[in-house]
């Protein structure tokens, strides 16, 4: 059943990237808010007599994901872009809180594996700042996903290397796909900045969820 599962998710999300090149507006609206639905339903199907902490909480961010989703779909309103940038920012946090409990000790600081994720967040900052009324949101969001992409990089070790690497590929994944929308949105327009945008992300989730399911207590 979980397989099932996956598999409709990954047609869904296949159809949601073909909608963004065609495009078709219909099919988008139809298929954008079943992504993660899927994967909550997925990560429930996989857990069952086996619900922690861990697993709610990553139910959690998906929850968050998908309410931020539905919200971006009305991202003309700025009113509705800011709202989703602040659901997502839950979701971001609750992932690093998940990420951080998916180890078996607490991840140690270390300089030579963040560096990279620090200079490419400064890196972004210097391209898109300043932003009028959208400085601080872009701030404080980049740093809690890039705090997400750091906490996935210092769990090498700390757990199997099948969850972290599947981890850690899904939150650079996620930092591309919110790079190219925030690039997109404030600095220059990418050709086909949408399709991008969904296929990293879709990849993004799917991998999160398949990496922190995979870590063993």
């Amino acid at each position: 059943m979980p397989n099932l599962i996956l598999w409709i998710y990954i047609a869904v999300s296949v159809a949601n990237v073909i909608a963004k090149v065609i495009p078709s507006e219909e099919l988008e609206q139809f298929t954008k808010p079943l992504l993660m639905p899927l994967l909550m339903f997925y990560v429930y199907r996989s857990s069952i007599g086996k619900t922690t902490l861990r697993v709610l909480l990553l139910s959690g961010a998906l929850l968050f994901s998908w309410l931020g989703d539905v919200v971006l779909m009305y991202q003309a309103d700025e009113r509705f872009f800011m709202a989703g940038i602040g659901l997502f920012l839950i979701a971001q946090v609750i992932y690093v809180v998940v990420l951080r409990r998916s180890s078996y000790q607490r991840p140690g600081f270390n300089l030579y594996r963040i560096f990279p994720f620090l200079l490419y967040g400064l890196a972004l900052w210097y391209l898109l700042l300043p932003a009028g009324d959208f400085t601080i949101p872009i701030l404080v969001y980049g740093s809690v996903i890039m705090t997400m992409a750091i906490m996935a990089r210092l769990r090498e070790g700390n757990t199997s290397q099948e969850s972290y690497r599947m981890a850690l590929y899904g939150s650079l994944l996620f930092v591309l796909s919110d790079s190219i929308l925030a690039i997109n949105s404030f600095h220059t327009t990418i050709p086909y900045a949408g399709v991008f945008i969904m296929a990293t992300y879709c990849t993004a989730q799917l991998l999160l969820v398949k990496g922190l399911l995979a870590h063993v207590e």
